[in-house]
């Protein structure tokens, strides 16, 4: 057999000088030479996609590989598609190390097939030896990723960062660690994850909008506040009106409307009169009502609060005596009482600002 079919083959093999093998090194690692080279820009995008196929013993679609990237070999590497390689990785790929798809690696990780014997004199003989590496498809790999030889990393899962990975990875867990072990089911860890956003409410939104208001209502009433929002209010009605102004949003967790808000920079008529004390200031200001989530204790009501701030260093909110909660977060969020403001039908509000200047 020749080195490079023991190679292949996962015997002890050496890279002698003059050999197949190292016209095959050095074939690749001038090809990574002049991949990791180019300069960034719209000119090359073309180069690099025809460079790193070169590279690239079997590839998907849709691959990206931030230089810059070494491999040993280059021909044992198979990527899927939507695969995404950061900076600085390296890919001994003395066997086949392969990929599925949708792979994301951030910066640092190394995927190293190669071995080397225990036995010092065989080791110091020059004998090597390889282990494939398999990952599956759904898989992000996260910064300062060591994989060894042998490996196999099922689908969807999460490295987290710095863990050295010298043993199997099963499906669908979140694993870290040196060594890395499995910390918890991805079911588990979606669980946990919150992703919050904010947009504008839209048509398709307004059912699911009144029933956090009518979840909001039966909280008020359970907390000791039964009085602030009665009659069905706010109704469908005040909802489009609010919509048609551009002041109506809704907070997503997830992807799913989890909460919803008014805000908007404007006049607010009822704030033109305050007793019991005054504002901060006379300046433009934002103004926030008819705050609701659908989920109690979860951040939500001062996730959107947090955001308002963000979009108008001057906001305004009133709210009714017996809303205990919300007078406690406010407070928290650094809101300062003002005074007493009244609304349209006659009933009074506990008025507050923040001015962030």
């Amino acid at each position: 057999m020749t080195e490079k079919e023991k190679m292949l083959a996962g015997m002890l093999y050496r890279v002698e000088p003059g050999s197949e093998l190292l016209g095959e090194q050095a074939r690749a690692k001038e090809l990574c030479r002049r991949y990791n080279a180019l300069p960034f820009g719209e000119e090359t995008e073309g180069e690099r996609e025809n460079l790193i196929r070169q590279i690239i013993g079997k590839a998907g679609k849709n691959i990206c590989v931030q230089p810059s990237f070494w491999c040993d070999y280059g021909s044992h590497i198979t990527v899927g598609d939507d695969f995404y390689v950061n900076h600085n990785c390296v890919m001994l790929d003395v066997a086949p190390i392969t990929f599925g798809d949708r792979v994301f690696i951030a910066p640092n990780c190394g995927f190293y097939t190669a071995g080397h014997p225990i036995n010092r004199e065989v080791r110091n003989s020059g004998l090597e030896y390889g282990r494939p590496i398999t990952v599956g498809s759904d898989v992000w790999i996260g910064g300062n990723v060591v994989v060894l030889p042998g490996v196999t990393i099922g689908d969807n899962v999460v490295i987290g960062a710095g863990s050295v990975v010298n043993r199997d990875i099963p499906s669908g867990v979140v694993a870290v660690g040196n060594p890395c072990r499995p910390i918890r089911t991805m079911e588990e860890a979606c669980r946990r994850e919150r992703l919050l956003d904010i947009r504008k409410t839209e048509e398709g939104d307004i059912e699911k909008v009144l029933s956090i208001y009518e979840q909001a209502r039966k909280f008020m009433a359970e907390a000791g506040n039964p009085g602030q929002w009665t009659g069905g209010y706010p109704a469908e009605e005040d909802l489009r009106r609010d919509m048609e102004r551009g002041g109506s949003y809704v907070c997503l967790e997830n992807g799913e409307i989890a909460a919803t808000f008014f805000f908007l920079v404007a006049e607010e008529p009822t704030y033109r009169v305050i007793r019991e004390g005054k504002w901060l200031n006379e300046e433009p200001y934002g103004v926030v009502h008819r705050v609701a989530s659908a989920s109690r204790g979860r951040g939500l009501a001062s996730y959107c609060l947090s955001w308002c701030l963000k979009q108008c260093h001057n906001v305004r909110i009133d709210t009714h005596r017996d809303n205990i909660p919300m007078q406690n977060m406010l407070g928290k969020l650094g809101f300062a009482r003002c005074g007493i403001v009244y609304m349209e039908d006659g009933s009074e509000r506990i008025a507050f600002q923040r001015c962030d200047e």
